[in-house]
């Protein structure tokens, strides 16, 4: 009669030896992981600044006319960009697919927009699935098109008067933003105060003092920052 030879299963310390190994084999790779998708997170919302603000400044200086985008909400403003602009209808400019609230509301069923506007011959309408998503940014409404080139014109949201990214509404959380100016240049900050002096890293508008506040930086105050509440409801 033949011996049949069974299979030795793993031992239990055995399993806990893989479990172990697999354990400190996560805890290298991940720290490397999460640095490389904030990374590409940063390197997405600084070309949508960037773009942003590129697609303003051809559209409200075209040879020796200027514009003013003014609009009642980030919606409006982003609509007035879209209509004087044929190519610069894509939403995922505005809404970033990182961005925590934008996770949440795909998350719950919604789809992403398609347009910022809809068209229909020389008809359009904001599109509602649009305007129904939080936006990732704040802009300055009524920006002069010859405003200083310090000027900031679209910033990531969450920005506060103190200088500092909301935990709760920024983008990045605490961690800071982007801000884009009216010559179309971006920066990142950690925080608009200067970590040594405590002073603001912005130039208040029309002056040539220093201030981390965004709003005395932009022409008209804190009443031409518009911004999405979608997202933050009470």
């Amino acid at each position: 009669m033949k011996n049949i030879k069974k299979s030795k299963g793993f031992t239990l310390v055995e399993l806990l030896i893989v479990i172990a190994i697999i354990g400190v084999l996560a805890s290298l790779i991940y720290p490397a992981l999460s640095q490389a998708m904030g990374a590409g997170s940063k390197v997405k919302s600084m070309n949508s600044a960037s773009n942003i603000a590129k697609t303003w400044l051809s559209y409200v200086k075209t040879g020796t006319k200027t514009r003013i985008v003014t609009g009642q909400t980030i919606y409006d403003w982003a609509a007035a960009l879209a209509r004087g602009v044929d190519d610069f209808n894509d939403p995922k400019l505005w809404i970033l697919d990182f961005d925590l609230p934008v996770i949440e509301k795909i998350s719950s069923g919604a789809a992403m927009p398609k347009f910022v506007i809809d068209r229909k011959g020389s008809n359009t309408r904001l599109d509602p699935e649009f305007k129904s998503f939080p936006i990732s940014w704040a802009v300055a409404n009524r920006t002069d098109p010859n405003a200083p080139s310090g000027t900031p014109l679209v910033w990531t949201r969450g920005l506060k008067p103190n200088g500092e990214w909301d935990a709760n509404e920024g983008v990045f959380k605490r961690e800071g933003g982007h801000i884009a100016y009216t010559d179309a240049h971006v920066e990142w900050y950690t925080s608009l105060r200067d970590e040594n002096t405590g002073q603001g890293l912005l130039t208040v508008y029309g002056e040539t003092s220093r201030t981390f506040n965004i709003a005395q930086a932009i022409r008209g105050g804190s009443g031409n920052i518009l911004k999405s509440s979608v997202g933050f409801e009470e």
